[in-house]
């Protein structure tokens, strides 16, 4: 950290100049370097206005800068059934290595404005898109158009803060509706492992689901995210923060969602394929959320306690509006320190509106999607399914030896009805079991259930974590050419994952 230094500067500038006259004497005649002279003082003045007048003065005097952030490498060995591998790489996107840097300045008493700009800066990330085919194939790298050692800026915004009044943010920031029922983890794991799908997902359900990955049928309605978190990412937004009052407090933000589009773009022009990633494009782009949290201890009990609402105004696969609901929390007796963790999320989608249709040029007519577009039933257009989830993670989290608390945790999550990017693509045309080759999603289950240890080692602000991740995913459609129902079962896929957080 670098503040402060209003009451320094004339000692630093001091300091430098006599560093610069030593050693300016020392190299032409040392036997100078004794005898100041009667204007040695004169010069060393000089020296301290000429460094003074080149400080960055609001960098250095009125506004602090503070360094922060962690770097998290992970070992993991993945068998989806067919193959089986190892790899070496980061988490993916905001649980990647990063740093921040951050600092704020006084505006009046009780008043300060400051700023957040926070990098991801993985390797190769063993993430959300992974597959047998290329194990680095993360959030990130979608964004930044490479796969490998993508740098991103994941936030970048100021804000007005009054101790008596909240916080107000703007720029490109976590909305509200980001994450709140995920951090109300209070475990210590939610880095190690959390309910939003960032491994697994792009490898593939096996050749009886005709190859499609676990991410045709586990991805948020909304696009965002996979599995929960259905709005967590990064947007250009305004945000007011509350400040707390009885261990309450709420936040709430409007702004663009458009992060999905980018990386569908993204996805269209790597890939050559606009016709598989054409998506709504229109200005109703907005959306607002709120959350609500509360943390407080209760005699012998640790309470923290999250909820949140989204609504979203155009859908980004099918044009519609969405609303989505998210609650979790965490109850932990602290003297024995056993514990658990539970969170649900709900998302509802309204019908298309004016949404484009894969392979087809131009806005489609209301009213046209049968005749301009294949069937709404077939490409999942008009008709994306709401979803749920709810996910457990009891723990116990004691302080066994000089190194820090240790975390043993076990944990079960399903995932009801995230189809609709598998619709989208027609994948359910693909399954062994759709007799005519035309086939439509109808349903599906994805079940996930882990054990896994964290060691805190506090003199180093670091984890050491050991995990073990399976996945099951069944899935129900209708043959729309026979009138006939069925399933299809996919490959399960079995994560075994070792690694390490530094915190700095």
């Amino acid at each position: 950290m670098f503040g402060g230094l209003t009451k320094t500067s004339s000692r630093i500038a001091i300091a430098a100049a006599l560093g610069l006259t030593l050693g300016g004497y020392a190299m032409s005649t040392p036997a100078k370097a004794a005898d100041l002279g009667g204007d040695c003082c004169a010069d060393l003045e000089e020296r301290v206005a000429e460094l003074e007048a080149t400080t960055v003065r609001k960098g250095n005097k009125k506004v602090s800068v503070t360094l922060s952030g962690w770097v998290v490498k992970t070992m993991n060995w993945w068998d989806d059934g067919e193959r089986a591998n190892f790899a070496v790489g980061d988490k993916d996107y905001d649980l990647g290595s990063r740093f921040a840097i951050t600092g704020s300045a006084t505006i009046a008493p009780g008043w300060s404005g400051g700023y957040n700009l926070t990098v991801t800066a993985g390797g190769a990330a063993f993430g959300v898109n992974s597959s047998a085919n290329n194990e680095y194939a993360g959030v990130n790298s979608r964004l930044g158009n490479t796969a490998y050692g993508t740098i991103n800026t994941l936030y970048s915004y100021i804000y007005i803060k009054s101790d008596n009044y909240g916080t107000l943010n703007w720029g490109h920031l976590s909305p509200a509706s980001d994450n709140p029922a995920v951090l109300a983890d209070i475990s210590g794991t939610v880095i190690e492992s959390n309910f939003v799908g960032f491994e697994g997902g792009g490898f593939s359900g096996g050749g009886k689901a005709g190859g499609a990955p676990y991410n045709f049928f586990w991805l948020c309605s909304s696009g965002v995210a996979p599995g929960a978190d259905c709005f967590g990412a990064a947007q250009e937004a305004v945000r007011y923060d509350s400040p707390t009052f009885g261990g309450f407090r709420f936040e709430t933000s409007y702004g663009t969602a458009g992060v999905v589009p980018q990386i569908l773009d993204n996805d269209a022009s790597i890939g050559l394929a606009d016709a598989n990633f054409d998506h709504p494009t229109t200005s109703d782009s907005a959306f607002w959320d709120i959350a609500a949290f509360y943390t407080g201890d209760w005699n012998n009990f640790k309470v923290s306690l999250a909820y949140a609402y989204t609504w979203l105004q155009t859908n980004p696969l099918n044009g519609g509006e969405e609303d989505i609901h998210q609650v979790g929390g965490t109850v932990m007796h602290t003297p024995s320190g056993i514990g658990v963790y539970a969170m649900g999320e709900w998302e509802m989608v309204s019908g298309a509106n004016n949404a484009k249709c894969p392979g087809v040029a131009g806005l489609v007519p209301a009213g046209a999607a049968t005749t301009t577009c294949l069937s709404p039933v077939v490409t999942g257009l008009g008709a994306l399914p709401d979803t749920d989830m709810w996910g457990v993670k009891p723990f116990i989290k004691r302080t066994w030896n000089p190194l820090g608390a240790t975390v043993l945790y076990g944990e079960y999550a399903e995932y009801n009805d995230f189809y609709g990017l598998g619709n989208v693509f027609g994948a359910a045309g693909g399954f062994a079991n759709c007799v005519s080759g035309t086939c439509t999603a109808t349903g599906s289950q994805m079940d996930r259930w882990g054990l896994g240890a964290v060691q805190e080692i506090d003199s180093a602000a670091m984890h050491v974590f050991g995990r073990w991740q399976h996945q099951e995913m069944d899935v129900n459609f209708t043959d729309t050419v026979n009138n006939t129902n069925g399933s299809q079962s996919f490959n399960d896929f079995d994560l075994f994952q070792v690694g390490g957080i530094i915190f700095f």
